[in-house]
């Protein structure tokens, strides 16, 4: 997809905020008001983005820990799916097939430390798990699961290039 300014700059409030008034996006940028939902659509259509979800504070929920495991699988038969199993395990937000000596990254929600254990005896059950290694997140530096507002406007202005 051909992106211009002024949709990088739509996307870029869309980023930020999860919604734009659309009439006060069109003033800012110079254009029409159906310019602003029209390409919104258009963006939708080819898959930049899917509806908006509200961003929930694990702590305020109760879960206390952050769990970052990482997963070595031996490549055969149960290999395929590992990584589908592992999405399905309750608490779980995150599963990424890797490249190198770690085979599954999966990174975790939970309660406590019972609930922990829990996940981890799952992991190490499964099936095409050889080995695993979780570490909990003491304190999050950053956490951004927005893609734009994390580059900065040179990085930006590359994507028209």
């Amino acid at each position: 997809m051909e992106l211009d300014e002024t949709d990088i700059e739509i996307l870029t409030q869309l980023d930020e905020h999860g919604e734009v008034d659309a009439n006060e996006l069109a003033e800012e940028l110079g254009v029409s008001t159906s310019t602003v939902y029209y390409r919104i659509e258009t963006y939708r259509e080819n898959g930049l983005f899917d509806g908006r979800v509200a961003e929930l504070d694990p702590q305020v929920l109760g879960f206390e820990l952050t769990a970052v495991t990482q997963i070595q699988s031996d490549y055969g038969d149960a290999y395929d799916d590992v990584g589908e199993k592992l999405a399905d395990i309750s608490g779980v937000q995150q599963v990424h097939q890797m490249l190198g000596e770690v085979s599954f990254l999966v990174i975790s929600q939970v309660r406590g430390h019972e609930e922990l254990q829990q996940l981890i005896d799952r992991i190490i059950d499964m099936d095409g798990v050889v080995d695993s290694s979780t570490n909990v997140v003491l304190r999050t530096v950053k956490q951004e699961s927005r893609l734009l507002v994390n580059y900065d406007d040179e990085a930006l202005q590359a994507l028209l290039d």
